[in-house]
């Protein structure tokens, strides 16, 4: 590699890769953060963050500048099963709350944050491919518009999001062969009921979620299989509100009388699957290394704790003498992300059957409503400070099927 080259280059400047430009620059590494769009961006998202997010937010110094946005503060969860039975959980024992703010704004909060730790931002630039030499990745093609040009780095770092072209490059992402399942969000404003907690309606074949942004203004977004979606096609304001109504009705009473504030966006297939997060030259992270499902609305903490764990491993190759010896240094990255999120990963799916099957859904929605205990513990898993193992525990199983 010449001279010119870069220690890391980053594509996507979204939450996990502004994440970890600002961990690598803390070790005052040269580090490049490239993304396709012009921020401030829309993003499709639920919008709500698991308070352990704070911790993280604290680590690479964004604390101040995201809480300056005033984000809406969630203390718990809300649950309505198919038949109206509901329960809450809530957050206890954090000094924080978890909370709800417009990816809009949150981004560029962290992106300034990576820039002013130092990093080299280039917004406008697409990543086309890689730049690669004996099966070693040694940079990207970039172009800002003027012409493709080789941006060379001893790790490129795709955090590109679920189309990443990093990730696809190298053959490591694709769809998951049985969850097809997409995603439908709008924005609120006089929405009643709203309150300082997250809200998630199951009904049969899906679910909505609510993230109060204010006391008046919310994030409105339902996950629907495949097949459910074919009506949508022409028409996705219609489908929408349609599905809102036929689909929740409560949450229809609840928006009589408030408005659609901007056209809904879709997004999906949901559910990717990465059969590795590393590669000679290169690491995922965020939703380029695999995303499962968004009931458990993990997805903002999980772009920052991947980046945690991936800096690490980063800087340890980054210490390497020669570029063959980049990878084995990355691989503890691989196994230090399973182990942290595999248990939540697990946990996840054990959800999704209680979602797809409404009579388990009910009835463990009555179980948690008589045990506000268990109700605190199973959204404290979701939240990310309750370790998800303790949902695999007999003691914890038995209470929820026999409270």
């Amino acid at each position: 590699m010449g001279g010119d080259t870069r220690d890391v280059v980053i594509v996507g400047a979204g939450p996990a890769g502004s994440a970890l430009a600002c961990f690598l620059r803390e070790g005052g590494h040269d580090v490049l953060l490239l993304d396709a769009a012009r921020f401030p961006r829309d993003k499709v998202c639920g919008e709500g963050v698991s308070p352990e997010a704070w911790r993280l937010l604290d680590r690479i110094g964004a604390t101040a500048a995201v809480s300056a946005l005033r984000p809406h503060p969630l203390r718990g969860m809300r649950l309505v099963a198919p038949d109206g039975t509901a329960f809450r959980g809530e957050y206890r024992g954090r000094e924080r709350p978890g909370f709800a703010l417009r990816r809009l704004a949150l981004d560029v909060a962290l992106l300034e944050t990576a820039r002013s730790a130092g990093a080299e931002v280039r917004e406008g630039t697409r990543v086309t491919g890689l730049v690669q030499r004996d099966g070693v990745v040694e940079g990207v093609l970039a172009d800002d518009g003027t012409g493709p040009v080789a941006l060379r780095s001893r790790v490129v770092v795709g955090a590109d999001g679920r189309r990443s072209v990093v990730a696809r490059r190298l053959g490591l992402l694709r769809e998951h062969r049985h969850l097809r399942r997409f995603a439908v969000r709008g924005y609120w404003e006089g929405m009643e009921g709203l309150a300082e907690m997250g809200e998630m309606h199951v009904g049969e074949g899906g679910y909505c979620g609510i993230a109060p942004l204010s006391p008046t203004l919310a994030n409105v977004a339902f996950v629907l299989d495949r097949p459910a979606m074919a009506p949508a096609a022409g028409d996705l304001e219609g489908f929408y509100r349609g599905s809102l109504r036929r689909r929740w009705p409560r949450l229809a009473e609840r928006l009589a009388r408030a408005r659609l504030v901007e056209p809904p966006r879709a997004i999906g297939p949901l559910a990717l699957v990465a059969r590795g997060v590393t590669a000679p030259g290169a690491v995922l992270v965020g939703d380029a290394a695999g995303f499962y499902d968004p009931f458990t609305g993990e997805g903002v903490t999980l772009a920052l704790r991947t980046a945690e764990l991936a800096a690490a491993a980063i800087a340890t190759a980054l210490r390497a003498a020669r570029a063959p010896d980049v990878l084995p240094a990355l691989l503890p990255y691989a196994r230090e992300r399973d182990a942290a999120t595999r248990d939540k990963f697990r946990f996840n799916r054990l959800l999704q059957l209680a979602v797809t099957s409404p009579g388990l859904a009910n009835a463990i929605a009555r179980r948690l409503r008589r045990r506000p205990d268990l109700a605190d513990r199973l959204v404290g898993i979701a939240g990310d400070f309750v370790p998800a193992r303790t949902a695999f525990g007999f003691r914890f199983l038995r209470d929820l099927l026999l409270a």
